[in-house]
């Protein structure tokens, strides 16, 4: 179908609803949060299978909202958990950056149809968040995207608290994710879509797509979508609004290929993939007009929705295979690099392009020719490789000083045992050895990168009220990628043990000095100390560096320093 003809479709069914849900728009003119929250209330009103909440709060004082259709008529007394039971479901979030905003209205667009029908398909859920940045969609004005072709408001990326929460889904520094969290673990879902708009490169494409890091899927869902899901819904797209995989390339044309993006569990679909579901993040294309990036979007939703409800069984079983697989995997990958020796020829049609002199300095600048379009087959590298696996031990033992870091495990509905009493414990401890600080704050934390860790066997007290974490659970894996110190986005990572890397009992050098005598007369002191004293030879002039040799090998060094506070029993 011509392009003119879909939005002059899409047009006509908005005019039939606009005199009582959806304001009258323009090409270019989007939604703004009232208009919208307005519209799923007055579905909720005249459908008896449609359903409107408000769940949690998010930091700019406003109620999570979320939107839930099935065939069946809804009950009030049925919880979330209660109405995915035995359910396909589908959980889509929109406007997680407001400015992207083509997924919002797509959404509301799409619901209002697909009820008019009659709704789902009996024994689906689907379950939408109209808006998830609240905070930064109330602050829609024209101008926050500069590389954005509309619409006339665009909402901002950071919310309330200024942060982007597209990177927020393990740190939990936003009221919104804690809310996410209760209602995307109540509800389950085997399906999750995250909608965008691209900020990068030029191409052709009005719509691109991430979907799940196919090397981080269990094995049954990985088959699934490579196999049966990808290649429909590129087929059914290519039928009006032709698709490639997201154009994961910055400051320079894609012409001679890309790689795809890897989305670590700080993203939504980083995150659900530790769960099971099948995450897709469409990409509306940034310089396509607003309406035909609404209807892209909308026409995504709706191929997805027809192959999960002609697959539902299908989907249904490779999710419990996943949940096996998960039970009886003894590791889980936890940081990836690109697997640079397994490539792709993708066919692609890009904008011919040309470097040209800028008159504003001495340098040359990119430059698009839309009028010169060639089809090409570049190089896709659609793979990473695991560099870092984690064994989930029979328990962990996490103290419960770090509340913040219980909290959000509880949050993930992770079993826990509370200490009855005192008790010494044999465990296994990580020290710290080698790792990198970030030199600027990211999303308000300072990251760590931990190079090198030594692994002991201690023997240590742990308080009543501390708690054991069996390891033979739902959710390893989100385990896996939260509590070991190497993983890239570990709670460590993220800042929530940090002070650990300051020591608290120091030393006086004069005093120091004649017991750091006493212990060179050790031979294995003597040895270690004589080599270390070959490889610091910068250091041999500095006195605290060289006591500090001994002072950390004595009785008097505190244990605390550089041990990661998490213990493990095997």
């Amino acid at each position: 179908m011509k392009i003119k003809a879909l939005i002059g479709s899409l047009v006509l069914v908005m005019g039939t609803l606009s005199a009582q849900v959806l304001p009258d728009k323009d090409t270019n003119q989007a939604w703004t949060y009232p208009e919208l929250i307005e519209a799923y209330k007055e579905m909720d009103r005249r459908y008896v299978n449609a359903q409107y909440l408000e769940l949690g709060n998010t930091d700019c004082g406003r109620p999570l909202s979320l939107f839930l259709i099935q065939k069946e008529a809804f009950s009030e007394e049925q919880t979330l958990a209660q109405l995915a039971e035995g359910k396909l479901v589908t959980l889509i979030n929109n406007g997680i950056h407001p400015g992207e905003s083509c997924g919002m209205d797509a959404s509301v667009m799409w619901a209002y149809n697909l009820l008019e029908v009659g709704g789902p398909a009996e024994g689906h859920l689907i379950a939408i968040i109209p808006v998830y940045n609240i905070g930064g969609s109330l602050q829609a004005r024209p101008h926050t995207r500069a590389n954005q072709n509309g619409p006339e408001l665009q909402g901002f990326r950071g919310n309330a608290r200024n942060l982007d929460l597209n990177r927020d889904f393990i740190k939990g520094d936003a009221l919104n994710t804690f809310s996410f969290w209760a209602l995307y673990q109540a509800l389950k879902p085997h399906i999750f879509v995250d909608t965008h708009t691209s900020n990068g490169a030029d191409y052709p494409y009005t719509i691109t797509l991430i979907a799940t890091q196919q090397d981080k899927l269990a094995p049954s869902l990985a088959q699934l979508q490579q196999e049966k899901m990808l290649p429909y819904l590129y087929e059914e797209m290519a039928k009006s609004w032709p698709m490639v995989p997201y154009v994961n390339v910055f400051g320079r044309p894609p012409n001679d290929g890309y790689a795809a993006f890897l989305e670590t569990p700080r993203y939504a679909s980083g995150y659900t993939t530790l769960f099971h579901s099948l995450g897709f993040i469409t990409e509306a294309h940034m310089f396509k007009s607003y309406q035909e990036r609404v209807m892209a979007t909308y026409q995504f939703l709706q191929n997805l929705n027809s192959f999960s409800e002609a697959h539902r069984a299908e989907i249904v079983l490779a999710f419990e295979e996943a949940q096996k697989w998960e039970k009886e995997s003894l590791s889980f990958p936890v940081a990836w690099e690109l697997d640079s020796n397994q490539v792709e020829q993708l066919d692609f049609k890009a904008f011919e392009y040309s470097y040209e002199p800028s008159e504003l300095g001495a340098y040359r600048r990119l430059k698009y020719h839309r009028d010169q379009i060639e089809e090409l087959k570049v190089p896709y590298y659609p793979h990473y490789k695991a560099v870092q696996e984690a064994y989930v031990p029979k328990y962990y033992v996490i103290p419960q000083a770090w509340r913040e870091v219980i909290s959000r495990l509880q949050y993930q509905n992770i079993e826990m045992r509370p200490l009855a009493q005192d008790t010494l414990m044999e465990v296994r401890s990580t020290y710290l050895q080698k790792w990198n600080h970030s030199d600027a704050p990211y999303e308000g934390h300072f990251r760590t990168e931990v190079e090198q860790v030594e692994v002991r066997t201690d023997s240590r007290l742990f308080y009543a009220g501390d708690y054991l974490v069996p390891g033979d659970q739902l959710h390893r894996y989100f385990l896996a990628s939260v509590l070991s110190p190497m993983s890239v986005d570990s709670y460590l990572s993220w800042g929530f043990f940090d002070i650990i890397f300051q020591q608290k009992e120091y030393f006086s050098p004069y005093v120091f000095e004649d017991k750091a005598m006493e212990m060179l007369k050790h031979p294995l002191i003597k040895k270690e100390y004589d080599q270390w004293m070959a490889e610091h030879q910068d250091l041999q002039r500095n006195p605290w560096a060289v006591l500090s040799f001994f002072y950390q090998r004595s009785e008097y060094y505190e244990m605390e320093h550089l041990r990661y506070p998490i213990a493990e029993i095997y």
